[in-house]
């Protein structure tokens, strides 16, 4: 399932930030400044909130969601494995 470039873009942000696993995950509001979703959703002319394209890569299984409410996030091994053979290809 081919991902779209600006959530690329969300996942190598993710990635570089070592927002990876159990051990480093952020409130999905603080995710989305980290990585400067704004300039990402300017950039690729994205109208989508970040929560969205967070659930949208969670119910992929790129990003995981912890805590009751499922508000704070972090990159998943799926997400790891993209970003690292994506970043073997070029």
């Amino acid at each position: 399932m081919a991902l779209k470039a600006y959530e690329e873009d969300v996942l190598s942000g993710m990635y570089d930030r070592q927002i990876i696993g159990h051990a480093h995950y952020l409130p999905i509001e603080t995710v989305a400044s980290i990585i400067k979703w704004s300039d990402i959703a300017r950039k690729h002319r994205v109208r989508k909130s970040f929560k969205r394209v967070a659930r949208k890569l969670h119910s992929k299984g790129y990003i995981d969601f912890h805590g009751k409410k499922g508000d704070v996030a972090s990159l998943s091994e799926l997400g790891v494995a993209y970003v690292v053979g994506r970043r073997q290809e070029t």
